[in-house]
C-alpha cells in the first residue's frame, strides 16, 4: 500500500522555458497559476531563462515580422486582447527595452537565494515591464525591484546586487541558454512536462482546458475540475491581476493564437 501511494504521489516535473520580456509568458500566467494551485506540491517547476532578446542588432523574429522595437507593440496588443492580461504595449514607443539578458540574469541571481526569491523576481520583472512600462533592460530598474523585495524580506540585503553581474550568474544563465538550444526550444513559453516515463511538450500560449487535457494524459486521476474558493485563492498569491482572478471564478471563453 505504501509503495502504491508513493507512486501515485510522484512529482510532475516541468522545465519552464521562458523570459521576463515574453508577453505570451505573461499572458499564460492565469492558467499556470491555476494549475499550480490545483496541483500544489505535485508540481516541481524548474525555470529556464531563454534569452529572448540579446540585442536588437542580432534579433530578427521572422514569424512575427519583428526586427526593431516599434514592431513589438502590435504583438503585445495581440497578447493583451487574446489573454485579457494587462499589457502596456506603448512601452515599445516610449521606453523600448534593449535586452532581456539582464532580466534573465536577475532571475538566476535570485535563484541562488531560494525558489521563492527566484519566482518573486521573475514575477516582479514581468509586472514592471508589462504593467508599469519600466525598462527591465536597465540595471537601475532591476536593482529597484530587488530593493523592494529586500524590504519585504524575500531577498537578502546586498547579496542580489553582488551576484547580479557575477561570473557565477553568467555561467548559470549560459547553461540555461545552452539547455534551451539543446531542447530545440524556439518559442516561449514552452513547457517540457515529465511524469513517470511520459514526457509532453506544450509550446506557446494555451487556455486552461488545453493544459488540462495534457495533464490528464499524464495522469487521468488528477483532480483539475475542483471548484476554487476565490478568497483562498487570492490569499495564496502576493499579487493577482483581475484576469488571474477571473480565471478561477468564471468560465471565460479562451482562444489560442
Amino acid at each position: 500500500m505504501e509503495q502504491i501511494l508513493a507512486i501515485s504521489m510522484e512529482k510532475i516535473r516541468i522545465e519552464y522555458f521562458t523570459d521576463p520580456l515574453c508577453c505570451w509568458s505573461w499572458a499564460f500566467e492565469p492558467q499556470l497559476r491555476k494549475l499550480r494551485f490545483l496541483l500544489k506540491d505535485r508540481l516541481e517547476i524548474t525555470y529556464v531563462m531563454g534569452g529572448l532578446l540579446r540585442d536588437w542588432k542580432s534579433f530578427n523574429d521572422q514569424m512575427n515580422d519583428i526586427a526593431r522595437p516599434a514592431q513589438v507593440g502590435p504583438l503585445w496588443m495581440q497578447a493583451k486582447n487574446m489573454s485579457g492580461q494587462p499589457i502596456e504595449e506603448n512601452i515599445w514607443i516610449s521606453n523600448p527595452v534593449d535586452t532581456s539578458y539582464l532580466a534573465c540574469m536577475a532571475v538566476k541571481a535570485a535563484a541562488l537565494q531560494s525558489k521563492v526569491a527566484e519566482e518573486a523576481v521573475l514575477r516582479k520583472l514581468r509586472e514592471a515591464v508589462m504593467i508599469h512600462k519600466k525598462n527591465i533592460g536597465e540595471v537601475a530598474v532591476v536593482l529597484e525591484i530587488a530593493l523592494e523585495l529586500e524590504k519585504d524580506g524575500v531577498l537578502k540585503k546586498g547579496k542580489f546586487k553582488d551576484d547580479l553581474l557575477s561570473d557565477e550568474v553568467s555561467q548559470l544563465f549560459r547553461k540555461d541558454l545552452d539547455r534551451t538550444k539543446a531542447s530545440g526550444i524556439t518559442r516561449f513559453p514552452s513547457l517540457l512536462i515529465t511524469y513517470h516515463d511520459k514526457t509532453y511538450q506544450i509550446t506557446g500560449y494555451r487556455p486552461f482546458h488545453e493544459l488540462k487535457k495534457t495533464f490528464l494524459l499524464l495522469d487521468p486521476e488528477l483532480e483539475l475540475d475542483q471548484i476554487i474558493n476565490k478568497e483562498v485563492y487570492i490569499k495564496s498569491w502576493v499579487n493577482l491581476t483581475d484576469r488571474e482572478v477571473t480565471e478561477v471564478t468564471e468560465n471565460s471563453k479562451e482562444l489560442c493564437p
